[in-house]
């Protein structure tokens, strides 16, 4: 079980004590009291917090009730306690084997209500357990909080089998000194029995979403779709009304609107422009996993035909452009984009565009350059390699009107930068049509000297400040790497987990997980194993609300700006470090790197 070393004094290791010292506990307590202190966990129990409505109904209470009763039953009359809490650490469920422990456990508030995360209750077997993603021992002194150190416990996750998700902990715990090697098998088994439950509870779930498909069919509605996290079915005429993109913008749609009420009615305009109204009935109960019909009316001014895409241009580094010549993409950053390069187009002149690396600059200028009619090969220049002498010779060939792009225009060696701000005036005075691109848009030194040559630009956003885009952005990125074949599509899982991603290398690093998940499934449909590794963590394994969205664009914005230092991120944000910890697991952004 836990060597002796665990029954070291607290007040040995202490939360004052010098960050870099030893804190003489096994590795993986130390990792969590490392991580209890960065949070401002506090050793007295001073910050633990009580929730008073806690859900008594849910899928996890339902799937581990019989469990517990049982598991209960069999230990009544042994010094020890169960205890099931839910995904945020909450006990919902406490059952105990003699009273007399009653009174100890209400001291130290292990009680139903109580939060028992490591923000609110330190090192522990249900929040450390749940931190961890896995089973979890945790004996005497290794517990932070000073009311606990008298009891030790072992708690493991419950995974629902089919999202995949930590939905709930089930923890066994007794006074320290009557530890038994039982203790972890018996709450293993039980946890199995539980995910077997949760199972079961699921198939019987689509099998209630089958039938309440087939009702409305047979009700004479032509576009009809199904969906669960994990299930899209559909009529041919729904099918023809939406790809897999607009599937998932459906089911975000309806996860907003059906969280409180059982049906909602509203348009939605589909990618292509195709205008619906759809009408979302829930089919699943209360504290469920959200499944739903929907019923798609296409609207009067819509065409039901779907237009052709044209391929992904030469670079695939980059958001890439339809046949009718629109950005890809459906987010409000693209659409701004999008307007302002339509501004542009309507005159010929020095252009800058800016953006994170990745994001797609010399895309966004070689469509520029296509709309003042430029379809050729245009000449590319690398900014970092201009001399005097090369910059003396472009201006020579200005009044040619020859198009011309110029890459990383902020790394131009200094004795290359005034002849080039000459360069850009003169062109500006001759409506020459170059395109530059930049990384940053306030570079220091040199580089902000040539920005300030350059009147109009247009801003390329992250990634990770579109994700709308996402679905867009696969669909042509794949395509493009299976010309001449059908596109493979992204599966509910696979596109969850990207979704969930920080995306620091933006769309040039979608283009190369997309790349190795194409060689993985042999060209064929793209589900979660397909994808690297370091891809497949789910986070909270749901598509993530609008606000959620805005929440953690916000955070990683906050983030990126603090080079990763959440005390900072938090300040700037006006929010508390704690509450700041907790957005980031919450968000999936966990295992995420910020900054430079």
């Amino acid at each position: 079980m836990v060597t002796d070393r665990s029954s070291a004094r607290a007040d040995d290791r202490s939360l004052d004590a010098d960050e870099g010292a030893p804190l003489r506990l096994r590795p993986e307590i130390e990792q969590s009291w490392r991580r209890c202190r960065a949070i401002g966990a506090a050793p007295d129990g001073s910050r633990f917090r009580f929730i008073d409505d806690t859900y008594t109904d849910s899928k996890l209470i339902r799937a581990a009730r019989p469990v517990v009763d049982r598991l209960a039953e069999q230990l009544a009359d042994t010094p020890v306690t169960i205890l099931l809490a839910d995904q945020d650490a909450t006990i919902v469920d406490r059952r105990t084997g003699v009273r007399s422990l009653l009174g100890r456990l209400d001291r130290a508030q292990v009680a139903p209500g109580f939060m028992f995360s490591e923000e609110y209750a330190g090192t522990n077997g249900i929040g450390t357990a749940l931190e961890e993603r896995k089973a979890f021992r945790v004996r005497g002194g290794e517990h932070m909080l000073e009311s606990l150190q008298s009891l030790a416990c072992v708690g493991s996750p419950i995974v629902d089998p089919v999202s995949r998700t930590v939905v709930g902990i089930l923890d066994i715990t007794c006074n320290v000194d009557q530890v038994s090697d039982l203790m972890a098998p018996l709450i293993f088994s039980a946890v199995r029995d539980v995910e077997e439950r949760l199972f079961d509870q699921s198939a019987k779930s689509e099998q209630v979403l089958l039938r309440e498909y087939m009702r409305s069919k047979r009700r004479g509605n032509a576009a009809v779709v199904a969906m669960s996290p994990d299930t899209v079915i559909a009529t041919p005429t729904a099918s023809r009304l939406m790809d897999s993109t607009d599937q998932m913008m459906i089911w975000d749609w309806i996860s907003s609107h059906l969280g409180t009420k059982q049906e909602w009615e509203g348009p939605l305009r589909f990618a292509d422009g195709i205008d619906v109204r759809v009408h979302a009935r829930r089919v699943s109960e209360s504290g469920e996993q959200l499944s739903a019909i929907l019923e798609l009316r296409p609207m009067v001014s819509s065409a039901v035909s779907r237009p052709h895409t044209a391929a992904l241009p030469a670079s695939r580094h980059a958001p890439a452009t339809e046949s009718a010549g629109r950005i890809v993409g459906r987010s409000l950053a693209t659409h701004r984009l999008q307007s302002r390069i339509d501004e542009i187009a309507g005159t010929v002149g020095p252009v800058l565009v800016t953006g994170e690396s990745g994001v797609g600059k010399s895309h966004v200028a070689r469509y520029i350059q296509q709309r003042w009619g430029h379809d050729g090969d245009i000449p590319v220049i690398d900014g970092s390699t201009l001399t005097p002498e090369t910059v003396t010779d472009l201006r020579a060939r200005l009044s040619s009107n020859v198009p011309w792009i110029v890459e990383h225009v902020d790394e131009i060696p200094d004795d290359a930068v005034a002849p080039t701000r000459r360069l850009l005036d003169a062109a500006a005075t001759m409506s020459a049509p170059i395109v530059a691109t930049a990384t940053s848009t306030a570079p220091d030194g040199a580089g902000q000297q040539v920005h300030t040559h350059v009147r109009r630009s247009v801003s390329v956003s992250p990634l990770r400040q579109r994700i709308e885009d996402l679905d867009d952005l696969a669909r042509e990125l794949l395509g493009a790497h299976l010309p001449g074949r059908p596109t493979p599509q992204l599966q509910p899982a696979a596109h969850r987990a990207l979704v969930a991603h920080h995306w620091p290398g933006n769309v040039r690093e979608l283009d190369a997980v997309l790349s190795t998940a194409i060689a993985r499934s042999m060209g064929f449909d793209i589900r979660l194993e397909h994808l690297p590794d370091d891809y497949r963590a789910l986070g909270s394994g749901r598509q993530l609300t609008s606000l959620e969205r805005s929440e953690r664009e916000a955070i990683v914005r906050a983030l990126d700006e603090a080079d990763g230092n959440k005390s900072l991120a938090a300040d700037r944000l006006g929010v508390a470090r704690s509450t700041l910890y907790r957005k980031i697991r919450a968000l999936g952004l966990e295992n995420e790197r910020f900054g430079s």
